[in-house]
């Protein structure tokens, strides 16, 4: 074989890793990423891994890179969003735990059948480099996370 038909198999070759890599981590990705939260309102819960509420912490609605909504937790770590409806992005951030970065969808209650969830926000650690903050709209979910977090009954 001539030295060209070596370089030629070995761009081949190359073409055909590049793209095998870019489906198969175009792939990844979508297997990583969670599913959109739906709700048709926006209201929540945020604690650290124990269970004790996060208050004064910033939790906002990100629309085309910039907010568009704002608000903060309350004593209890509550947060809600009221007449507010269309796709976002949900960003938490709060000193020493890991921020949290999920799409919501709120639809109008009249237009869809979606029941009504809270979310319930249990920060990750600030180790994390991925969002790794946990997400429930279950309570008994919650609860048992929280729980195996501490060893005890939330």
């Amino acid at each position: 074989m001539t030295r060209r038909n070596h370089i030629r198999r070995a761009l081949v070759i190359g073409a055909l890793a590049a793209e095998w890599i870019a489906a198969f981590g175009q792939a990844w990705n979508q297997l990583d990423k969670p599913e959109p939260i739906q709700v048709w309102r926006l209201h929540g819960v945020f604690v650290n891994p124990e269970g004790k509420p996060l208050e004064g912490v910033e939790v906002t609605l990100v629309r085309d890179g910039a907010v568009a909504h704002s608000t903060k937790t309350d004593s209890s770590g509550r947060f809600e969003f009221d007449h507010i409806y269309g796709r976002y992005r949900l960003h938490i951030d709060k000193a020493d735990y890991s921020q949290l970065d999920r799409e919501v969808s709120i639809a109008m209650r009249i237009q869809n059948s979606l029941m009504p969830k809270t979310l319930y926000v249990i920060a990750g650690p600030k180790a994390c480099t991925d969002d790794c903050s946990s997400v429930f709209t279950s309570k008994s979910d919650f609860e048992r996370r929280i729980q195996r977090n501490t060893g005890h009954h939330y």
